[in-house]
C-alpha cells in the first residue's frame, strides 16, 4: 500500500502544473535547458586549472553561487552606510570577509577595563604617560617640563586622551603578538623595508627567492592584528567624538616624548607638522599642514593615531606637494614608499579628520592603506581633495585599508591599486556617504600601460580584487582580496583605464555599489562589472540616469576565464554604450549576468558578444565540457535597441549560438525583456 501511493504521487506530480513564480532570469535560463542550480561553475572543472592559494571563502560564496549576487551585494552597501560613523565595526566586518575576524563587542566593551583604569586616574595624563614608560620598560624623567603643562589642562580633556593613549599601549600587545613568529624568524627593520620598496622594484617583492616575504607571509597572525586594530579604532573615535563636544582651554602646546612616539597636543592655532614618529596628535582647530604625518614610519613605531577636529588642513607627502600634483612629482615610480595619512606597515596608522575642506595629497600606502597592518583615514565633513599615487583611498594587501568620507563633494584621484583595492589577504573599501563626487583613475599619463593595449593605464581601481598569478612563471599564484567602493548618494562621475569599477583578477573579489544619484561611469577593458582568470567582478547602481561607457572589450557584465562579471542596475532611464563582451558576456568558460531592473534605457551596441552570448574560443580541451554564459536581462521599461540586431527588442525572450564556429554545446547565450517587478532578494 505505501509503495503504491508513493508511486501516485508521483504520477500526479507530473501533471501538476508549473509554479507560476518563475523569474525572468529562470525563464531565460529555461530556453536553455538550465536553471539558477546549474548555471553556474562545476567545482570540479575549476580543480583542473589555476591556483588559489590563500582563496577566501567569502569569494567562494559568490563565485560558485552566481545568483545571490545582487542580494549579498546589496546587503553589504547597506551595512557600510550603517556603520559609516563606526570604523571599528568596519573593521570587523572587513576581518570578517577575510576570514581572520572576530565580533570582539558581541558580548562586551573590550576596552572596559581601560575605561576603569583612567577613571582611578587623579592625574590621567601624567600617569597615561607613565604607563608608557612602564610598557616600554624604561623610567619616565623625574624633571619633564611638559608635566606642568598638561596638570593646567581640564579634567574632561585629560580623560579622553589618556584613554586613547593606554589603548595604544594595548594594541601595541596585539600587534607585537600577530608578528612574534614573523619578527623571530628575520630582521622586522629589513622586512619593513623590503614592503616600502619603490614602485619600480615592488614586482620582485613576491617572487619565490624572496624567502624572506614567504616566511613573512606564513608568520603573521591576522587574527591578532585585526583584534587590535578593531579596539584602537573603537577608542579613536569615541575620544574624537567626546573631544569636539567638551569645552577646551583657547591656548596650549605640548609636546611629550615617549618611548612609543611623541605625543602632541595643540590648540586651534595653525600648525605645520614635520614627518616624526608620533604616537598621538591631537589638534583642536586651524588650517594644518601636515608633511608625511600620520602613518608608520619603521618597524619600532608601529602605531600613530591623528585626531583634527577642525580647520580646513593640507595632508601632503612633503612641502613641495603643495604646489606639484602627483603626476607633476617627477620621482614617484623610483622613490622609497613612506606611509602616511593613515598609512600603515606592521601596525595601525588612523588620521581622523573632523572637519574643513582639506587636501589630501601623497604617493604610496597612504590615505587609508594597509600592507601587514590596518590603516584609516575618516574624514568627517567638507568638500576634500584626495590624490594618490598607488596604493591609497582603501587599499590592502595582508591588513585592512578604509577611507570613510562622511560629507561633502569630493574629488579621488590615482594611478592604481587605490579606491578600494584589495590584494592578498587585502580588505581595502573606499566609503563615501553622501555628495556629488568625482572618482578618478590616471589614464593620460601612462606609467602602468596595459598588457591589453599599451595605450591606457592598468587601474586596477574603483573596487578591485587583484591576486598574483604565477602558474606561467614560478607557480607561486597568490589569490586575490576584496576592494569595494561604495557612495552612498550624489550626482558621481568614475573614470579608469583597464581593470576597474567592480573588477576581480585571479581568485580577487572587485565591487563597486552606488546608491542614488545620476551617475556616470567611463572606461576602457575589464570594467563595470567583469573579470578575468577566476575572480569575480560586479558593479551595482541602485538609482538615477546613468550612462555607461567602455570603448575596448569586456565590460557590463562580462567574465573571462573561470570567472563572474555582473552588473546590476536597479532603475533609471539609462544609457550604455558597450564593446565586444558585454552586456551579459561570457568568454573562455566564464559567466556574465547583466539586469537592468526597471527604467527606458537605450542600448548602444554593435554586433559581437553581447546582450546574452558566450565564446568557449578552446576546441579539443577539458574546456569544451565546462559551462561558458552570458545571460542578459531587463525586467522593466520602454527600451530602445539598435535597429537590424537579429535578438534583442521590448518583450522578447531570445538564445544566442555560441561564438565558436561551429558553436559548441556548452556555449550558452541567453536574454530577455519583459515588464516584471523583480528584487534581488527573489532571485
Amino acid at each position: 500500500m505505501h509503495t503504491f501511493a508513493v508511486i501516485l504521487l508521483a504520477v500526479v506530480c507530473l501533471f501538476l502544473p508549473v509554479r507560476g513564480d518563475a523569474d525572468a532570469f529562470d525563464r531565460a535560463l529555461a530556453q536553455l535547458g538550465l536553471n539558477k542550480q546549474t548555471a553556474r561553475f562545476n567545482p570540479l572543472d575549476l580543480q583542473l586549472y589555476g591556483g588559489g592559494e590563500y582563496r577566501l571563502s567569502f569569494f567562494d560564496s559568490l563565485h560558485l553561487d552566481p545568483w545571490r549576487v545582487p542580494f549579498v551585494v546589496g546587503t553589504l552597501r547597506r551595512d557600510c552606510l550603517q556603520n559609516a560613523g563606526n570604523a571599528a565595526n568596519l573593521f570587523s566586518t572587513a576581518s570578517l570577509r577575510l576570514s581572520e575576524g572576530t565580533r570582539r563587542t558581541l558580548i562586551d566593551d573590550p576596552t572596559e577595563a581601560i575605561k576603569r583604569k583612567v577613571d582611578g586616574f587623579k592625574q590621567p595624563l601624567s600617569e597615561a604617560i607613565a604607563a608608557i614608560y612602564l610598557a616600554a620598560g624604561q623610567k619616565m624623567p623625574p624633571d619633564a617640563t611638559w608635566k606642568k603643562q598638561i596638570a593646567a589642562m581640564p579634567i574632561q580633556m585629560q580623560k579622553p586622551i589618556a584613554y586613547l593613549l593606554l589603548a595604544t599601549v594595548e594594541a601595541r600587545r596585539w600587534r607585537n603578538l600577530a608578528f612574534r613568529e614573523a619578527f623571530a624568524q628575520g630582521n622586522a627593520q629589513a622586512l619593513f623595508d623590503m614592503l616600502c620598496q619603490p614602485p619600480s622594484e615592488s614586482e620582485r617583492l613576491q617572487e619565490a627567492f624572496n624567502v624572506a616575504y614567504w616566511r613573512l607571509v606564513q608568520g603573521v597572525d591576522l587574527k591578532a592584528l585585526f583584534a587590535g586594530a578593531h579596539d584602537l579604532m573603537l577608542v579613536s573615535e569615541r575620544v574624537a567624538a567626546e573631544l569636539q563636544k567638551v569645552s577646551l582651554p583657547n591656548r596650549f602646546r605640548v609636546d611629550i616624548p615617549t618611548p612609543y612616539g611623541i605625543v602632541a597636543l595643540h590648540d586651534g592655532r595653525a600648525d605645520t607638522y614635520n614627518r616624526q614618529r608620533y604616537l598621538l596628535i591631537v589638534d583642536t582647530g586651524g588650517n594644518d599642514t601636515y608633511l608625511g604625518v600620520g602613518g608608520t614610519t619603521s618597524a619600532d613605531h608601529p602605531i600613530t593615531v591623528v585626531i583634527d577636529l577642525k580647520g580646513d588642513d593640507r595632508y601632503l607627502q612633503d612641502a613641495a606637494m603643495a604646489s606639484r600634483g602627483v603626476a607633476d612629482t617627477s620621482d614617484r615610480k623610483t622613490r622609497r614608499v613612506a606611509p602616511c595619512i593613515g598609512g600603515a606597515v606592521f601596525g595601525y596608522a588612523f588620521v581622523l579628520d573632523m572637519e574643513g575642506n582639506d587636501l589630501y595629497r601623497s604617493l604610496g600606502l597612504t590615505q587609508g592603506a594597509a600592507y601587514f597592518g590596518a590603516g584609516a583615514l575618516i574624514d568627517g565633513a567638507g568638500d576634500d581633495r584626495y590624490e594618490c599615487y598607488l596604493n591609497g583611498q582603501g587599499s590592502a594587501d595582508w591588513g585592512i585599508g578604509l577611507l570613510v568620507d562622511r560629507a561633502g563633494d569630493d574629488r579621488y584621484y590615482c594611478f592604481s591599486m587605490a579606491q578600494g583595492y584589495g590584494g592578498t589577504k587585502g580588505y581595502g573599501l573606499l566609503l563615501d556617504i553622501g555628495g556629488s563626487d568625482t572618482y578618478i583613475a590616471e589614464d593620460h599619463v601612462l606609467d602602468f600601460p596595459s598588457p591589453q593595449t599599451d595605450k591606457h593605464n592598468v587601474s586596477m581601481a574603483q573596487g578591485a580584487g587583484y591576486g598574483r598569478r604565477a602558474d606561467y612563471t614560478d607557480g607561486h599564484s597568490l589569490a586575490g582580496g576584496i576592494g569595494v567602493l561604495v557612495d552612498g548618494a550624489g550626482n558621481d562621475r568614475y573614470s579608469c583605464g583597464v581593470f576597474g569599477q567592480g573588477v576581480g583578477y585571479w581568485y580577487g573579489l572587485g565591487i563597486l555599489s552606488d546608491g542614488e544619484g545620476n551617475d556616470t561611469y567611463e572606461g576602457i577593458w575589464y570594467v563595470q562589472g567583469a573579470s578575468a582568470h577566476f575572480a569575480v567582478g560586479i558593479l551595482e547602481d541602485v538609482s538615477g540616469d546613468d550612462r555607461y561607457v567602455a570603448t575596448m572589450n569586456m565590460a557590463q557584465g562580462a567574465g573571462h576565464d573561470f570567472s563572474l562579471g555582473w552588473l546590476v542596475e536597479g532603475g533609471g532611464n539609462d544609457i550604455y554604450r558597450t564593446p565586444n563582451l558585454s552586456l551579459g558576456g561570457g568568454n573562455a568558460n566564464g559567466i556574465g549576468i547583466f539586469w537592468d531592473a526597471s527604467g527606458d534605457d537605450r542600448y548602444e551596441v554593435q554586433p559581437s558578444i553581447t546582450l546574452g552570448r558566450s565564446n568557449i574560443g578552446a576546441r579539443g580541451s577539458l574546456r569544451e565540457r565546462a559551462l561558458c554564459l552570458g545571460v542578459f536581462c531587463d525586467t522593466g521599461g520602454k527600451d530602445v535597441y539598435p535597429d537590424g540586431l537579429p535578438v534583442a527588442r521590448n518583450e522578447a525572450l531570445w538564445t544566442q549560438p555560441g561564438a565558436s564556429q561551429p558553436p559548441m554545446s556548452r556555449e550558452y547565450g541567453a536574454g530577455i525583456d519583459c515588464e516584471e517587478p523583480l528584487k534581488p532578494e527573489d532571485l
